[in-house]
């Protein structure tokens, strides 16, 4: 169920986005994409689900080369949780989890009894099951990449691909999110490939981790070799660091003026300067 990638190049027209990349995830494992804006995380994403042809190089899920694979075909490998969707007709958040099941029926074929309980599992255990009756279009950004979610998930293919789940999610639906992920990983043992901006969702929820710039990858691996001072600040940006709170868990945060400013000071300094900077600015009752 592993994914890899072989001297991939593709872009739009005759602008190349992506040059030479090379990248493998070994299956049963949960692999963090990370990059800034516009360094082709969305591109690959694409090329891997065989919508955009490559001008060069090989994509191999599951032991099977994409490229050339009908949409069928693809459909069983490979799930999405796209940016965000958007759907012209009132279905409701059940029948587009429903539609999952596309690749394992005939055309023209509705979906069972059997199915449709098993959708409504699936909701369950995403923690959306009360908007099983709701128009889809209805509900809000963050409650669709739920519902998106959950028909991926119902779509049992072995490699998921999630771009950007967390873009309209609320702080504790990111952490629920990721947490699912994991388990589902773990329990099913599907391979992930997450689109993630924020280092920290990677850190404590991810097994590896790619760098993208530029259109290339300029590091992979297990988090512990990837996710350093150096590699951060060369891939997402020069204002940024990592740090260990005092419960011992290593985040990464900004530096320079303001949360950098503290660098020289012990970690109860540094959390008890940041509670008077909220309770100055009435962040604290």
């Amino acid at each position: 169920m592993s994914l890899h990638i072989e001297d991939l190049c593709a872009g739009y027209g005759k602008t190349m986005v992506l040059g030479d990349v090379n990248l493998r995830v070994e299956g049963g494992s949960i692999c963090a994409l990370m990059g800034r804006n516009g360094s082709g995380k969305t591109t690959l994403m694409r090329c891997i689900n065989a919508v955009l042809r490559p001008a060069r190089g090989r994509v191999v899920a599951c032991g099977t080369e994409v490229n050339g694979l009908k949409r069928i075909a693809v459909a069983r490998l490979i799930s999405v949780v796209p940016q965000g969707c958007q759907c012209a007709f009132p279905f409701s958040c059940r029948e587009m989890t429903l539609m999952g099941s596309a690749a394992r029926i005939r055309p023209w074929e509705a979906p069972s009894r059997a199915e449709s309980e098993r959708a409504l599992e699936v909701m369950r255990e995403v923690g959306i099951e009360h908007l099983a009756h709701r128009p889809f279009n209805q509900i809000s950004g963050g409650e669709r990449q739920l519902v998106m979610l959950a028909r991926a998930l119902f779509q049992d293919a072995p490699l998921m691909l999630l771009d950007e789940p967390n873009a309209h999610l609320d702080f504790a639906n990111q952490h629920a999110m990721m947490a699912l992920m994991r388990d589902v990983v773990k329990k099913r043992g599907v391979t992930a490939l997450i689109t993630l901006h924020d280092p920290n969702l990677a850190l404590f929820y991810c097994d590896r981790v790619a760098m993208l710039k530029q259109g290339r990858v300029v590091a992979q691996g297990p988090l512990e070799e990837v996710m350093h001072d150096r590699l951060l600040r060369q891939v997402l940006g020069e204002n940024i660091q990592t740090d260990i709170t005092s419960r011992g868990l290593r985040v990464v945060t900004p530096r320079g003026e303001g949360w950098g400013a503290n660098e020289g000071l012990s970690n109860q300094e540094r959390e008890a300067e940041i509670c008077d900077v909220t309770i100055a600015s009435g962040g604290a009752n």
